[in-house]
């Protein structure tokens, strides 16, 4: 892969999906940088209104994303690389019939992000 395909360092990115049509999906993104702290918080708490969206914190040390579908849970993912890792809680057990993270967890780590020079310590993470 060439340098001009590479994620965007220091930014976040937000990606909507929406059909149009019975076939047809679209996609639209928005980009902040990591000081727009405000924007970040109003996209994480748009993803429980039902709406098809990932927010992606790109960092030299990788990218952490959370996928919100609507009504199906929220997960957290995190990669480096070809590695990638999901947040968990201590001690949950597979298959996961609920969120593994409640809403203002979601926030807490994903605004850790904005701002750590590592990847968060919390929560649990397992590769896949």
């Amino acid at each position: 892969m060439g340098e001009d395909s590479a994620a965007p360092m220091d930014v976040v990115e937000r990606l909507t999906t929406r059909r149009q049509g019975l076939f047809r999906k679209v996609v639209t993104g928005d980009t902040v940088s990591l000081g727009d702290r405000d924007a970040v918080v109003r996209w994480l708490r748009e993803l429980h209104q039902e709406r098809n969206q990932t927010v992606i914190i790109h960092r030299p040390w990788g990218s952490v994303c959370v996928v919100g579908e609507g009504t199906a849970p929220t997960d957290i993912l995190m990669s480096e690389g070809d590695r990638m890792w999901y947040a968990a809680r201590a001690g949950s057990n597979l298959p996961q019939k609920h969120p593994q993270l409640a809403p203002d967890e979601v926030e807490h780590v994903m605004l850790d992000a904005l701002t750590s020079d590592t990847p968060p310590r919390w929560p649990e993470w397992r590769e896949f």
